[in-house]
């Protein structure tokens, strides 16, 4: 039997589009998102609407590491895949009671499977809210905030890309994608840095077991 975790889906603000976390239960089978495996996805959302388009990201994560008490930056950033889904009409989403929800028999078989195994790996920062106005703010701050702009530029990292959602609960996930790298960048001080910022001012960085 293969599963993976579906995590704190969240729907834009026009209703349009869905975006989410995928992370790995006995299974690691993500490709690019087969209209197989993306049905799947939706039919676990009870979303009766077809898609218009999708796609499917991996990166070293730091909320969802299931390693995070042990020691070395493989353990801090861990593998997920953020999936974004569009729609032609508004879609709605019930909660998750636990934030999660497992899939069985779920993979999407291609050539690309693989592929996030190898360097470079895509960092995506996450840090956990419990108010929109809190989350905004911090957000502002990861992009304008002189210590890690220079240390971003120190790396040669892009601008960050930072998004606010809510999740089902009530929470307001940030989620900073950092740019990408190898073992070099995420043992670096920006990754580290972002996420102690994250942290004083507010967030938690870790999901709580």
């Amino acid at each position: 039997m293969s599963m993976l975790y579906l995590r704190h889906p969240s729907v834009s603000a026009d209703g349009t589009v869905v975006d989410f976390i995928l992370t790995r239960g006995d299974s690691d089978q993500v490709g690019g998102g087969s209209e197989r495996f993306i049905g799947a996805l939706i039919g676990a959302l009870d979303i009766g609407a077809e898609p218009l388009k999708w796609g499917i990201k991996p990166y070293r994560c730091n909320y969802y590491s299931e390693y995070w008490d042990e020691e070395g930056w493989e353990s801090t950033w861990d593998f997920v895949w953020r999936v974004t889904i569009h729609f032609r009409v508004q879609v709605a989403i019930k909660p998750f009671k636990l934030g999660y929800l497992g899939i069985n028999d779920i993979d999407d078989y291609s050539p690309e499977v693989e592929s996030y195994k190898f360097e470079p790996f895509s960092c995506l920062a996450v840090g956990v809210f419990d108010a929109e106005n809190k989350a905004k703010e911090t957000a502002r701050r990861v992009i304008n905030d002189k210590e890690l702009t220079a240390a971003r530029k120190e790396v040669s990292a892009p601008d960050p890309v930072v998004q606010v959602v809510r999740v089902g609960n009530g929470e307001f996930h940030l989620r900073a994608a950092l740019g990408s790298g190898d073992e070099r960048f995420f043992r670096g001080e920006y990754p580290e840095m972002v996420l102690s910022f994250l942290q004083s001012s507010g967030a938690v960085i870790h999901a709580q077991s």
